[in-house]
């Protein structure tokens, strides 16, 4: 009779965790494509049943009150490749004779956060925007150290290639368990973090799934309305605005951000198809360009046209006011002074 629980070397108290930690440990060691042994296939294919059972709680129940024999014949036959590839979005076939070992192929990278993950050799896959918004593929190679046959030190290049969705973003990763330099102290392989590094764009700047993007309106768009046209990452955008524009207003175009990744497929997948929850927004932040000057004649027409404030006049000393500073400005040297304990004007 199979143990199940000697198979993926834990214990019968093992957690659901501690199965997956166990598989994904086991797995990649007996992959047919990169263990050479003769018994790797037949290693390969127990390790995957005894996920499959032991993931399940019914079949887990069934194994450990009556046995292997109760849970292996009503099982449908698991294909141990198909379960790898589901778990881990790497597929090391079809890859032609003799490159089995130094080139891996990824479906994509998850957004797991890197502080979660100990890894000491690190790789930065650069993207643009406009690639991490259509989507796109990467290939690249690694140079790593690996032990060699005489138990020495050698190089070896891997060639990478990784499927990014669109929606990734900065911080997704793949870790590739074993894949960095080799530790001759440790006599072990470090792991491998492939990371998204997002390239700043020359006009837009993004936030989460939103995207910013800075504008200039003339004044008399801002208080009669504006007809803009915006270069978007899709295509350009022509943009209505009719409210009246106020100084340090921003205004927002709905699903015109950046597609939505979603880990679960249910949920979307930002294609160009997919609901409007699969988008963030376009953030427009209107700066409005004031004249430089006004003739007289058009500030009498300026006065008659535009409603404004009845001051009743009153006697005093005639003085001029002059420009200052921008409101911004003092506000920001505020808050400077005030981390530094220095007292200031308030709001």
């Amino acid at each position: 009779m199979k143990d199940l629980y000697k198979t993926l070397e834990i214990d019968k108290s093992a957690s659901e965790g501690e199965v997956k930690k166990a598989y994904k440990k086991l797995a990649f060691k007996y992959h047919p494509d990169k263990n050479k042994s003769s018994d790797a296939e037949s290693k390969f294919r127990d390790i995957s049943e005894a996920y499959d059972i032991l993931m399940d709680v019914d079949k887990r129940r069934m194994y450990d009150n009556f046995g292997y024999e109760a849970v292996s014949g009503e099982m449908p036959q698991v294909n141990p490749l198909d379960l790898f590839q589901s778990l881990f979005n790497v597929d090391f076939t079809g890859l032609g004779e003799g490159m089995h070992s130094n080139i891996f192929v990824f479906s994509d990278l998850s957004s797991m956060p890197f502080s979660q993950i100990k890894a000491s050799m690190k790789y930065n896959l650069e993207c643009s925007l406009d690639e991490l918004y259509h989507g796109t593929q990467k290939e690249f190679n690694i140079t790593h150290t690996v032990k060699n046959s005489s138990g020495g030190i050698g190089k070896k290049s891997t060639k990478y290639v990784i499927n990014v969705k669109r929606g990734s973003k900065n911080g997704d990763n793949i870790v590739v368990k074993e894949g960095g330099n080799y530790i001759p102290q440790m006599n072990c392989c470090e792991d491998l973090v492939i990371q998204i590094v997002e390239l700043e764009h020359p006009r837009y700047k993004r936030k989460d799934n939103d995207l910013y993007v800075a504008e200039k309106i003339s004044l008399s768009e801002a208080l009669t309305g504006v007809d803009m046209y915006i270069d978007h990452l899709e295509g350009s955008l022509q943009v209505k605005i009719t409210d009246i524009v106020r100084p340090n207003q921003m205004f927002q175009v709905f699903n015109k951000g950046m597609p939505i990744k979603h880990d679960n497929t249910s949920l979307g997948n930002g294609n160009e198809n997919g609901s409007e929850k699969d988008f963030g927004n376009l953030i427009i932040d209107l700066e409005i360009e004031f004249p430089e000057s006004l003739g007289e004649k058009q500030k009498e027409y300026l006065k008659k046209i535009l409603i404004h404030l009845d001051r009743k006049p009153k006697e005093g000393q005639l003085v001029h006011a002059y420009y200052y500073k921008d409101k911004q400005e003092v506000v920001k040297e505020c808050m400077n002074e005030e981390e530094e304990g220095v007292g200031c004007i308030q709001q």
